[in-house]
């Protein structure tokens, strides 16, 4: 018994079995976490090595090069690249997709352990860090305070920060910006030197007199105390009237030779929000947590605590991404919802009965609802993706229910009985229609083997198309059959009057003139096979013409209503003067975007000392700034975010001070994954600096006369001045020196040292030691500095060195233990790929290469470049699949070559709509021309099918492809129409997120109204041409 039978011979199982599955279906709805994108986890860690006050290439060559070395030789090492800058080296081991990162991480903490031995003795321990997409902040607050200023760091960190990271799903909480406590000792040289102290004097005794010991313990009778000896600092006063020395007598206090103030850490990093001094809160979630639900929980906690706050603090929301999630899975929910009315009014139209589209419209729900059991058992997210699944599926899972209600109402108007037609007619097109579905399923099936980005973001969107369909298929051939049986009248009982009546003969009518008519040019097409066929090619080659004019690009940009601005000014610019900018900028954009687009703005300059911006694949510097701002929704403004930036940008690139400028309107995170900066990175490879700078302007002229290529730059920064002090070796090692002795003291002096920690309450606040402001401010100061003989004299240092002012690298890049310098440029007004291939057409027939220097496309344009290739592999493919399981349906080698003839005038039709809507061509686009594979050979599946049926019942060759095309119009044209609307709603969507689908709906909608054109004609043609030849051959 099959299932057609089973489901109309046991109407009340099959009713129980479909309910359960919709019980199923939304228990598992109500699970699922929501998302923006599935969870990427890029295959890279970093490993973060700090060496505070060294030199860019100091740290290059004792640091960066020695863990190149011991890292080099680790498994499935795809590529090992390097930052090194002032004080900190990162390396970062980027691995092949699929590696197992925990077993990566064990490897790399085994080759560390190697390479310890051979790093400085005063490097910091180094930092594993492997980046999850959880790691990006999902809510930004800003805060600002005038009173409070001065305390608003700890206010936060305490009072705001601590209680935020105790909730259910927060990861962590980063304060940044602010100014933080720190209680700085400010020595003064001719003090210390009167007194006879030295630098490591002062430090030994701060730190002996901060010390709290247990003394052990002592029974006096009946009670056993512990003896303790509270020798910390309780106060910051008590640090001034700290004992140093006793000389004749005399005592010489800290405040004798040292200014003591409670003060701050200076401020290497300035935040303003909204025009007002204040600093920023960064919330990240937890991995596999509900994004919107931890951004909802966090504003109603930041909602709570700021009641509890001082008055003049005001914290301000800036960003908040589960804001964009709602609003972007609102939209395509809307989306799928409007495609399933199409879907249904569609039906409506052709079946003008409501029994017999109910019958179809309850397969619906069934058929999606699996999808949401399957992401959970999965552990999916509900996310752009899988909803952008559902919106392609709603059209399709109708299309095998009415193939087979057609077949039985076709048997029922021929007066068979409504019971016996519903399992025949199920049967005898169960085959094809199982194909047909097959088709579909088989195309997804490689992307399996698609890794990196592409392979994440579309294995969910296959996984969800396939099971849908795998559910439509059995919806078709067990519920479809039993509601048939219980809902379809026979003929006989079928009475039209009325207005209803009127209609349905009416459209009954106008359906015949489109069938006959039909019937009549497929009789002209097969008296005239030569010149359909000739006339089939015309349109093939002509729309070759079309490519050049599409254009190609990785992902569509998103409007998130976030830009960003990034700025550097020349080397060197002091932090303040940095922050001035920030302020023109801000004022600027405002202007351009105009007061009611702008939510917010905010601004940020200077840099971390934990490096970490550089691990995110992120610029910071003194020099560097970023001027964000939050627009109002995309449909509420004028402007895309883009071109708010564009214009901004524009604007300030003739301001002289400007160095170089980067424009960001997209998803922050998109950037991260492909390793940072612009889209467009050509990487020049080669170990002489001056050569690949020589090498790196003349790409870079290159790229500036290009059209559409935007704020082309150099990765190389001229230069940083630098202070370098040259020790005559043979003068400091007769006076008992050497250069660690001299190296440490210029240190304490110039950058400062941590003598010890200030503990009060729970918190810990450094006590720093360095000269006086006034003390440091010359290089004439560098030369006076007193270095300490090992017995007690002192001498300047310019007695034994000779400091010398120079340029140093800001920044040295490396790739697979290489010296490397990126040319980056922003693409706007043409497409990613258009503006690559120009360059490299240019790049190759102008630039000359010397020896030992190679250059290669990075950024998005390389990730597009892969990815396309693997997609181009994937869709040869699809098609060999589709013909083995069309070979294996027909049993015959002739008849799916010929119903592959519908495939090539699909890409025919992606071509017009591409061309005709202005759409570059993108892996959206590439999903949805695979998808057509699968779908376009359906229609021509079935009308092969049911020709092979009538002509087995004795019909001649021309009669059966003449009556199969005529029987099987209206099922053709219906579920033609169902997916063509219920992509609709994709194609022409707007608001958040619908950049990402629209391309996706463009392209299913001109290639499936295209090939099915050709599947009525152009297929039937080309079979009785192949079956009139075969007969011949015989």
């Amino acid at each position: 018994m099959n299932l057609s039978e089973t489901g109309v011979k046991r109407p009340v199982t099959t009713v129980m079995l479909f309910v359960a599955i919709l019980i199923l279906g939304v228990v598992s709805l109500t699970m699922l976490a929501l998302d923006m994108m599935p969870e990427i986890e890029p295959p890279s860690i970093s490993v973060l090595t700090p060496w505070l006050g060294a030199s860019t290439e100091d740290v290059e060559t004792k640091v960066t090069r020695v863990l190149e070395n011991e890292l080099s030789i680790i498994t499935n090492l795809d590529e090992l690249r390097s930052t090194t800058k002032e004080g900190l080296s990162v390396v970062t081991c980027k691995f092949k997709w699929g590696t197992n990162l925990d077993e990566a991480a064990n490897d790399i903490r085994d080759r560390l352990e190697f390479a310890k031995r051979r790093l400085p003795d005063d490097v910091e321990e180094p930092i594993i860090f492997k980046f999850n997409t959880s790691m990006m902040p999902i809510v930004f607050y800003g805060v600002t305070a005038n009173e409070s200023w001065e305390k608003l760091y700890d206010i936060i960190d305490d009072e705001v920060a601590d209680p935020l990271k105790r909730l259910p799903g927060v990861g962590a909480v980063q304060v940044i910006g602010g100014l933080q406590r720190q209680i700085n000792i400010h020595l003064d040289r001719a003090k210390l030197a009167g007194f006879g102290l030295s630098l490591q004097d002062v430090e030994n005794v701060l730190r002996a007199e901060n010390l709290t010991l247990p003394a052990g313990t002592i029974k006096i009778g009946t009670v056993e105390y512990t003896i303790r000896v509270p020798g910390e600092y309780e106060d910051p006063a008590e640090i001034r009237d700290i004992v140093l020395k006793r000389s004749d007598g005399a005592i010489v206090y800290l405040r004798d030779v040292a200014e003591v103030q409670d003060g701050f850490l200076e401020q290497k990093r300035l935040v303003e929000v909204d025009g007002e001094p204040g600093l920023m809160l960064a919330i990240q979630k937890r991995s596999g947590a509900n994004t919107v639900e931890v951004a909802e929980i966090v504003q109603q906690e930041m909602e709570r605590l700021g009641k509890n706050l001082p008055r003049d603090v005001k914290p301000v929301l800036l960003m908040d991404s589960s804001e964009f999630i709602t609003r972007s899975i609102h939209n395509v929910s809307q989306t799928v919802m409007w495609g399933g009315l199409f879907v249904i009014l569609t039906t409506f139209v052709f079946l003008r009965s409501l029994r017999t589209s109910a019958i179809i419209v309850l397969t619906i729900p069934f058929s999606l609802i699996i999808a949401f059991t399957f992401m959970f058992l999965m552990g999916w997210t509900l996310n752009v993706m899988s909803l952008a699944a559902l919106a392609i599926a709603i059209g399709m899972v109708v299309d095998n229910a009415v193939v087979i209600l057609e077949n039985i109402t076709s048997y029922v108007e021929r007066g068979a009985k409504v019971r016996e037609a519903s399992m025949f007619g199920a049967g005898e097109v169960g085959m094809a229609i199982s194909a047909s579905t097959l088709t579909t399923v088989v195309v997804f099936l490689p992307l399996i083997f698609v890794t990196g980005i592409t392979g994440i973001m579309f294995k969910q969107l296959g996984g969800i198309i396939t099971v849908t369909l795998l559910a439509s298929l059995f919806a078709a051939l067990m519920l479809t059959p039993m509601l048939c049986s219980k809902l379809l009248k026979p003929a006989s009982e079928i009475v039209r009057r009325g207005l209803s009546g009127r209609l349905f003969n009416a459209s009954e009518r106008g359906f015949r003139a489109v069938e006959s008519g039909y019937g009549r040019l497929l009789g002209w097409a097969l008296r005239h096979r030569a010149l359909v066929i000739v006339l089939a090619i015309a349109a093939f080659t002509g729309t070759i013409v079309l490519v050049p004019i599409i254009g190609s690009e990785f992902v569509p940009e998103e409007d998130t209503g976030d830009l960003r601005i990034t700025f550097q000014l020349p080397v060197g610019t002091k932090v303040e003067e940095t922050a001035e900018m920030c302020k023109r900028l801000a004022t600027l954009g405002n202007e351009i975007a105009g007061e009611a687009a702008v939510e917010h703005f905010y601004w940020r300059c200077g840099e971390s000392e934990s490096g970490m911006s550089v691990a995110f694949g992120s610029q910071e510097g003194s020099h560097i700034g970023m001027v964000s701002f939050k627009l109002v929704p995309q449909l509420e403004r004028a402007k895309s975010a883009k071109q708010i930036g564009r214009e901004l940008a524009d604007r300030i690139q003739d301001w002289p001070e400007i160095v170089k400028v980067n424009v960001s309107a997209g998803n922050p995170m998109s950037g991260i994954l492909l390793g940072g900066g612009k889209p467009v990175s050509i990487e020049i490879l080669g170990h002489d600096l001056e050569v690949t700078d020589r090498l790196a302007q003349q790409i870079r002229a290159i790229g500036q006369r290009t059209p559409g290529a935007k704020d082309v730059t150099i990765s190389r920064d001229v230069g940083k001045p630098e202070l370098t002090v040259h020790v005559d070796r043979h003068k400091a090692a007769s006076m008992g020196l050497n250069i660690t002795n001299i190296a440490e003291s210029l240190r304490t002096l110039f950058y400062g040292k941590e003598a010890t920690k200030f503990r009060q309450g729970e918190n810990e606040y450094d006590i720093f030691m360095r000269l006086e402001q006034a003390q440091r401010q010359s290089v004439e100061d560098i030369r006076a500095a007193e270095i300490v003989l090992p017995d007690g004299r002192r001498i300047r240092l310019d007695s034994i060195a000779v400091v010398d002012e120079t340029l140093g690298p800001v920044e040295i890049e490396r790739k697979n233990q290489e010296r490397l310098v990126k040319v980056e440029l922003d693409t706007f007004g043409r497409t990613l790929g258009e503006v690559v291939a120009d360059i490299q057409t240019t790049v190759e027939s102008e630039v000359v290469l010397p020896p030992g220097v190679s250059v290669e496309y990075a950024g998005m344009a390389k990730e597009q470049r892969d990815s396309f290739r693997a997609l181009v592999m994937m869709l040869a493919l699809g098609v060999v699949l589709v013909y083995m399981v069309m070979a294996g349906q027909f049993e015959s080698l002739l008849d799916p070559f010929v119903v592959m003839f519908a495939v090539p005038f699909a890409f025919t039709g992606v071509a017009v709509a591409l061309a005709l809507t202005g759409t570059s061509l993108s892996i959206m686009s590439f999903i949805g021309i695979i998808l057509l594979i699968g779908t376009v050979v359906n229609n021509a599946i079935v009308l092969i099918d049911y020709t092979n049926i009538l002509r087995a019942r004795g019909q001649s060759m021309l009669e059966a492809v003449q009556n199969s095309g005529r029987q099987r119009l209206r099922p053709v044209l219906i579920t033609t129409l169902t997916t063509v609307f219920g992509m609709l709603p994709l194609a022409v969507s707007r608001g958040e997120g619908s950049e990402m689908w629209r391309p996706l709906g463009i392209t299913v909608i001109g290639g499936l109204l295209v090939s099915t054109l050709v599947t009525l004609v152009l297929v039937p043609t080309i079979y009785s041409l192949f079956e009139r030849g075969k007969k011949r051959f015989h």
